[in-house]
């Protein structure tokens, strides 16, 4: 229990809640009695966050977070899996439940996954049968997979728009409460939804609607500050759609920040607003989206849009004008989801300061959440991993029977033991299913798995460019001539690992940070190391080629490796100074 000056607070994204046992109109599987409606691990090992494991992660945090005594919780977006009716409705009954039990205060605001434009969007869901095969659950019967053993239309997967999705949650904070001590939004003290809007238009100015906003500054206890911005943007796409159809809005997954300046200034108006006066009447104000403000790639976004092009992490780093317009605002420290990435970005402005604390995901690596202790001069901050949790024996069952039927490879994820090695084998399978295929350059994605460390090591020692379809007859050659005797011992030991492998941790390190050290041996970081430092002789830029390509790699790494503290950690509140805590 902390002694501070206020009340500690659990901040949780993107916990992606799927209803395990929920009703989708679909029969499911028969678990002692109890029916599981459960996705296929084919599509998790595709998707950036696993589905069935967050019904049992966001319980864990809530009931860690009341274990400590800890009675705020913020909910930073994309809590749901898609914003579907049903799921929506459990989430409700979940959170109603601890409120109701052991007293917890939400603050919510929406992501990209919870709510969709002015009328929602369908949605379709492959749902496990107890053969291993699967059923497609869809809210519109103009979905079409041929794969499929059968298939169920029903409303409960449909994802409601403005302002629908936000009252499914109405407790949550986007309304005002009884025990709120103040609560306001953008446009006033009036909470209905229709005092709540503004407009917004297609670039061709051929479409206009006018669009709930969620945001809300709350003060849930004397002198404490919550502002909860919903930084969603829906804009309208050019050319003629049917009113408020779903095709007509662009999806607010690679917008964030960047379309706020666009689109919803009124927000930064009001941002200004609020930090001017909670200066002037002594409030400590904490302010919370979905969407981050800075770059939370460690100034990497150059070398990645070299390598791969405009990838969504390019698309989704917030230009230097969000920093610049947040700084004009008065702001100091922001938390954000969205990219499922545990990091910490500082900005200095002369004595002004920016940070942009990202929280990670429930359901993606490193599995985890932050609880924050704030008083008069500094902001504590430490990340509780759910990395123990166990591993549910029905789900893993059910994944061997599908797997099975399949015959697709799952790595390792079967055989681990808790839930931080299912979350970690996660990355390397995504490396394998999603990564390579959709993200890195097809030169690239087929010499590396074709790569040993050695290889790379050989390869690096090269004075010459070389395209990628050439690289394995280079490697060969080069690693038969004199110049390399005396590094067998070397060569011996990186042969042993592999580039897909490197990658895995390239992914760990990108979306961990420190974390990620616990999933990855010192001997192997020395080798990293290693690399990386082969690699930086600036010729290997200069000189292009498949070389080029590696070298950014492995300069990305680098910066991986660096950066200001993101585990446990003290911001100075006077300075933004940002010091390690040892807890």
């Amino acid at each position: 229990m902390s002694s501070s000056k206020f009340p500690q607070i659990a901040v949780i994204a993107d916990a992606h809640f799927h209803d395990l046992y929920g009703d989708y109109d679909f029969d499911g599987i028969d678990v002692g009695g109890r029916r599981m409606t459960a996705r296929r691990l084919t599509d998790t090992m595709r998707s950036t966050r696993v589905f069935n494991e967050s019904y049992q992660a966001l319980r864990a945090a809530l009931d860690e977070a009341v274990t400590r005594g800890i009675k705020h919780i913020v909910l930073l977006g994309d809590y749901s899996d898609d914003g579907q009716n049903a799921t929506l409705a459990a989430l409700r009954r979940l959170l109603d439940t601890y409120v109701r039990e052991h007293g917890l205060i939400f603050a919510a605001t929406p992501g990209n996954h919870d709510i969709f434009g002015l009328n929602g969007r369908h949605h379709a869901k492959r749902l496990l049968n107890s053969d291993g095969s699967y059923t497609i659950v869809a809210s519109d019967s103009e979905f079409v997979d041929d794969d499929a053993a059968g298939m169920v239309v029903t409303e409960k997967m449909y994802c409601p728009g403005y302002p629908g999705g936000l009252q499914a949650l109405a407790s949550t904070g986007f309304f005002r409460r009884q025990a709120d001590l103040h609560w306001e939004t953008p446009f006033g003290t009036d909470d209905d939804p229709a005092a709540r809007s503004y407009s917004v238009f297609s670039e061709d100015g051929q479409n206009h609607y006018r669009l709930m906003d969620g945001s809300y500054l709350v003060e849930p206890v004397p002198d404490l500050w919550l502002m909860m911005i919903d930084a969603n943007v829906f804009e309208p796409r050019n050319g003629a759609y049917a009113a408020g159809d779903a095709g007509a809005f662009i999806d607010s997954t690679n917008a964030g920040w960047n379309a706020v300046l666009r689109h919803k200034r009124f927000i930064l108006d009001w941002i200004k607003d609020v930090t001017a006066r909670a200066t002037r009447s002594g409030k400590q104000l904490l302010t919370f989206s979905h969407y981050p403000m800075l770059d939370m790639l460690n100034a990497t976004e150059k070398d990645e849009r070299a390598l791969m092009g405009e990838t969504s992490s390019v698309r989704r780093t917030p230009s230097q004008d969000v920093a610049d317009a947040a700084l004009d605002a008065g702001l100091h420290l922001h938390f954000s989801g969205h990219l499922h990435i545990n990091d910490t970005a500082l900005l200095k402005r002369g004595t002004e300061y920016l940070v942009n604390i990202g929280v990670p995901s429930l359901v993606a690596f490193p599995a985890a959440f932050k609880v924050i202790t704030l008083d008069d001069t500094s902001l504590n901050v430490e990340t509780v991993s759910l990395d123990h949790l166990p591993i549910d024996p029905s789900i893993s069952r059910q994944y061997r029977i599908e797997i099975e039927l399949t015959g697709k490879s799952a790595g390792r994820m079967l055989q681990a033991t808790n839930y931080g090695e299912f979350i970690s084998e996660h990355v390397q399978q995504l490396v394998v299913y999603r990564y390579l295929r959709r993200e890195w350059p097809l030169d690239m994605a087929r010499i590396i798995p074709l790569l040993s460390l050695a290889d790379l090591y050989v390869l690096g020692r090269c004075q010459q460019s070389v395209a990628a379809a050439d690289v394995l007859a280079l490697v060969r050659s080069e690693r038969s001539r004199k110049g390399f005797e005396g590094d067998d011992a070397l060569l011996e030991r990186l042969d042993a690992l592999s580039v897909v492998e490197l990658l895995g941790d390239w992914y760990r390190l990108r979306t961990a940070r420190e974390m990620a050290l616990e999933y990855i041996r010192s001997e192997r970081l020395a080798i990293y190391r290693l690399l990386i430092t082969t690699y930086a002789d600036c010729s290997a830029i200069e000189l292009g080629g498949v070389r080029e390509k590696f070298a950014r790699m492995l300069r990305m790494m680098g910066q991986y490796m660096t950066g200001v503290p993101s585990r446990d950690f003290c911001v100075d509140l006077t300075t933004g100074a940002i010091t390690r805590e040892k807890q």
